[in-house]
């Protein structure tokens, strides 16, 4: 009877051995839907994992099309880089979280320029659709960013104070910016809550200026390119 009572125990001993070993190993193959914020605002994106091991490969897909991915799980830890490129800034972000269940949670790394919160859930179906589109208002939330806007500028030179001065019809925008560079035509768009626009300078700094960011009805947040000085972030006010 005692050799039984131990093989049992040893049994059921290993059975939940098993059970927390299954348990501490994530699984996060599948199709998600993540929720990226950044200084420039929220975004929704489809993401595809597939997990081996440790070992975590997969692609997310936005509207800039598809982004290969490769990272690691180790337990409920999550973590995966991939790169992101634009005419302005070449960078990687890297993304680092924790898996419970059916959702993740965690910080973004925008190539060290600046940082960001990140969720997700499992399952392609729990994407928006519908007329609240991803990273955009709903019809009632019309964005018009047309008027006199007081910007605030931080970059790694010092920070400035410009006054912009917007005219937006449908997705076109075209403005006046005045400010240290001097005076400039500005040219952009806006479609939903994402705002973008650039304008051309020369003489303290020579090139194009580009800003980007999301509108949220009497204020503004984002970032910039300023040519040599670099990257910059922005926040804005309707006058």
């Amino acid at each position: 009877m005692k050799r039984v009572l131990i093989i049992t125990f040893a049994a059921v001993s290993l059975v939940a051995a098993a059970a927390r070993a299954s348990a501490q190993t994530a699984g996060v193959t599948g199709d998600w839907l993540l929720t990226i914020t950044s200084p420039q605002g929220s975004r929704e994106v489809q993401a595809s994992f597939k997990q081996d091991g440790e070992k975590l490969s997969g692609v997310l897909r936005g509207a800039r099309g598809e982004l290969p991915f490769e990272g690691t799980v180790k337990g409920k830890e999550i973590k995966f880089s991939y790169p992101y490129k634009s005419p302005e800034i070449e960078i990687t972000i890297t993304m680092t979280g924790t898996l419970e269940g059916d959702a993740i949670a965690g910080k973004a790394d925008f190539g060290g320029l600046a940082e960001g919160d990140w969720t997700g859930k499992r399952g392609a179906g729990a994407a928006a659709s519908g007329p609240s589109a991803p990273g955009g208002p709903s019809a009632a939330q019309k964005i018009d960013v047309t008027g006199a806007w007081a910007f605030e500028v931080e970059t790694s030179q010092g920070s400035g104070s410009p006054t912009f001065t917007f005219k937006q019809e449908g997705e076109k925008l075209t403005g006046q910016y005045q400010g240290m560079l001097g005076e400039a035509p500005v040219t952009g768009t806006v479609k939903g809550n994402q705002i973008e626009f650039s304008f051309k300078v020369s003489g303290q700094v020579e090139g194009t200026i580009t800003y980007k960011g999301t509108v949220e009805q009497d204020t503004m947040k984002g970032t910039a390119q300023f040519g040599e000085l670099g990257a910059a972030t922005w926040t804005a006010k309707r006058k």
